[in-house]
């Protein structure tokens, strides 16, 4: 998380890319953004679901049967709905706890770390901290990495990369101490969590207004938020970073600006990318995190939109997607519905 705020402050992209933003016509508060009158009507009605930014910007199956499956009108119950736990899922959901353990650890910390050693020393307690809280977690992960090898799950291996990763950032945040200016974001600008959610508590009952229009579930809780340099940031893990995951930012930007109203603008993207696994079983490397910053453009936003549309498009039909074309099936091996899909002769090889 450090390492978002170091690259920015280096790469200074509000300066260097300013004239893109200055372009962005497609905001969350502009009508023309806002979903066509008879979704927004289902929405209202209760006849379809309000679908999250996940929902819409993560695809996996070509055909989006694993979209209609959660949130589809003739969707199957709640037990298949759940679907089959994956390694991957659940180690996603492992590293996202430590980063945010590692912001508050930092923000805690009112003392500057002035060598590795004093860094490695502090890192090193925190992830001690952390994988003693998350043993049961751990075991699960473990289970899965044995009940299915084919997802390339390394458990032991995961808890190094969060241990050399921790140091990096912690390692960053003493380092935006050092070098940061007056204009430069700090560890303080960003928000996690709760702070970070996108909503109206203030104002519950008029969550449907806003879900109306814009068509994005509330509350809505990217991993990050800077709303002081406009920008919203997304964790994502997995095995090699997917284009889709900058459409999540669009995702919440529009959904930031729609609640938040003008002069409330987020122009910036930024993907925290940490490879959890090797697409090679048996090789290891020290991997970290990588991130990625773009500004949330009109081209992006349009593409958002467009899947926004093409979601409730699927969800509001009675009959579920086809099944993908055998040339389309490489993901089916590690979907969560593969069991369900199978009842529909579904083949899966090597699955």
């Amino acid at each position: 998380m450090f390492q978002v705020i170091v690259m920015w402050n280096l790469t200074r992209p509000n300066q260097e890319l300013s004239e893109t933003i200055n372009k962005i016509g497609l905001r969350g508060y502009n009508k023309e953004t806002f979903i066509t009158g008879e979704f927004a009507w289902k929405i209202a009605e209760g006849e379809i679901k309000p679908l999250s930014v996940s929902d819409i910007a993560d695809k996996h199956c070509p055909t989006r049967r694993d979209l209609y499956i959660r949130k589809g009108v003739s969707r199957p119950s709640r037990r298949i709905r759940r679907g089959r736990i994956t390694w991957g899922s659940k180690a996603g959901v492992l590293v996202e706890g430590y980063l945010r353990k590692i912001v508050k650890e930092a923000l805690e910390d009112t003392g500057i770390n002035s060598n590795y050693s004093e860094i490695i020393e502090i890192s090193d307690t925190n992830h001690n901290s952390y994988v003693s809280s998350k043993q049961l977690e751990i075991k699960r992960l473990e289970k899965l990495e044995e009940r299915h090898p084919r997802e390339k799950g390394n458990t032991g291996w995961l808890k190094e990369l969060l241990k050399s990763n921790g140091r990096a950032e912690f390692a960053f945040n003493y380092l935006n101490e050092v070098l940061k200016e007056n204009s430069s974001i700090n560890s303080r600008d960003i928000l996690i969590g709760e702070n970070a959610r996108i909503d109206k508590p203030d104002k519950p009952r008029e969550r449907k207004k806003y879900v109306k229009q814009i068509g994005i579930n509330l509350p809505a809780t990217p991993d990050f938020i800077i709303p002081k340099y406009g920008i919203v940031g997304d964790i994502k893990t997995g095995i090699e970073f997917n284009p889709n995951f900058q459409l999540t930012c669009a995702g919440y930007a529009l959904a930031y600006e729609n609640i938040k109203g003008e002069n409330n603008n987020i122009n910036w993207g930024i993907v925290y990318f940490f490879p959890t696994r090797n697409p090679r079983l048996y090789r290891k490397s020290l991997t970290f995190a990588q991130v990625y910053i773009f500004p949330i453009d009109d081209y992006l936003r349009k593409e958002f939109l467009a899947k926004r549309d093409e979601a409730y498009s699927i969800t509001s039909r009675k009959e579920y997607p086809p099944l993908p074309k055998e040339n389309e099936r490489d993901k089916c091996g590690h979907c969560k519905f593969k069991d369900f899909c199978r009842q529909n002769d579904l083949e899966v090889k090597n699955g």
